[in-house]
């Protein structure tokens, strides 16, 4: 079990993509003192609440590796003092542009697990995933890739599902098993600059699982190219499971998450960060504990069942779907997730295949071979 805590330590960033999901306009880069509260008291929380969990820092963004080499180095001092004996992970999800040898010889020796946003090759990639000045990041981002991969440095990739994409199924596969490139894939939120340009990066409810399905399919038949997908994996565990496996289908995931931003402030999703009315509290003037019971916390981490949801053949792995995407599509967490009707499809469709899997296990290879014993009667 994980208890996980996204910490933003800022959200600047030096590329400017076009679907980017951050609303956050503030700023700052984390101060010392504000790392050293957040990380003294996570591990205090789950000491005192949740047991032995393992506890995994996300670093994200932004950018969080603009916040710089020495305040990753802090951290891990910091984690070092506070830790005593709690089992801990690092991750860091990057665009990858800023990895240098200094940044390699860091994530290897810290034994990081790193994530690099890529979307495909460079016809796709580049096509949102641009600097300020409207270059293509593609160059950057694979040699990125490689440098990790070459380290032996835990890594993948976090594909993003947008227009880009979306009628290059088959060239997407390709890129990703070729390139050996564990990956996972999540669609578009409304908000940031994706807000005012969804209409030319976003998809709709429905084309999510249009989408979804023909690559999973990709993924499900796959021999030599078979690669990774973690989002793949963990919608197939909970069909054969019957219970969620991942964030976004869990009934209250946010008794398991919370994310931190370069303030303090105490969210319950990284995507929810500046957004004044889904805010727990501040880490620099309250205790965790204290944070996890305000009234927004407790809103949050009891989220109401939809009436649709209660009737649905998938409840049971699903719960709605993502609560920050029912945010902010509708402006309300207690709503369906947005992509409700991909997510049902989507479930369908992974139950489909693993039937026909199980039928095809149960027949012999060659059924003309098979003989009946005469001593069988």
């Amino acid at each position: 079990m994980f208890f996980t805590n996204v910490i933003k330590p800022t959200h600047l960033c030096n590329l400017a993509c076009k679907y980017c999901y951050n609303d956050d306009v503030r700023q700052p880069v984390m101060k010392i003192e504000t790392l050293r509260r957040t990380i003294e008291q996570t591990y205090d929380y789950v000491k005192r609440f949740e047991g032995d969990r393992l506890v995994s820092f996300v670093w994200h963004g932004g950018e969080p590796m603009i916040a710089g080499q020495a305040f990753f180095e802090q951290a891990l001092r910091f984690q070092a003092q506070y830790a005593t004996g709690t089992k801990t992970e690092n991750l860091i999800q990057t665009n990858g542009t800023l990895i240098d040898e200094k940044w390699i010889e860091f994530f290897k020796l810290a034994r990081f697990g790193v994530s690099i946003s890529i979307d495909g090759p460079s016809s796709l990639h580049n096509q949102f995933r641009t600097d300020r000045a409207g270059r293509g990041s593609y160059d950057r981002v694979l040699a990125a890739i490689d440098a990790v991969r070459g380290a032996g440095i835990p890594f993948g990739v976090c594909v993003v599902i947008s227009r880009a994409n979306v009628n290059h199924i088959d060239e997407l596969y390709d890129f990703l098993a070729e390139r050996k490139l564990p990956f996972n894939v999540i669609p578009l939120n409304r908000s940031g600059s994706a807000r005012e340009n969804f209409v030319d990066v976003g998809l709709d409810a429905e084309e999510y699982a249009d989408t979804w399905i023909p690559l999973y399919d990709r993924w499900f038949n796959a021999k030599e190219d078979y690669v990774y997908c973690s989002d793949f994996t963990y919608k197939t565990r909970a069909i054969l499971m019957g219970q969620p496996a991942d964030c976004v289908g869990l009934a209250q995931c946010s008794t398991s998450n919370i994310s931190i931003d370069p303030v303090g402030d105490v969210y319950p999703c990284a995507s929810l960060s500046g957004h004044a009315d889904t805010k727990y509290g501040n880490i620099c003037s309250q205790n965790l504990e204290e944070i996890l019971t305000s009234p927004v916390a407790l809103d949050y981490r009891n989220r109401r069942v939809d009436e649709q949801c209660s009737q649905c053949k998938w409840q049971h792995v699903c719960h709605g779907g993502c609560q920050a995407r029912a945010y902010k599509f509708f402006n309300d967490h207690n709503r369906r997730d947005y992509y409700c009707p991909s997510l049902f499809r989507m479930y369908e469709h992974v139950e489909k295949r693993l039937l026909e899997k199980a039928t095809q296990l149960r027949q012999p290879a060659n059924p003309a071979l098979v003989q009946i014993s005469p001593m069988s009667h």
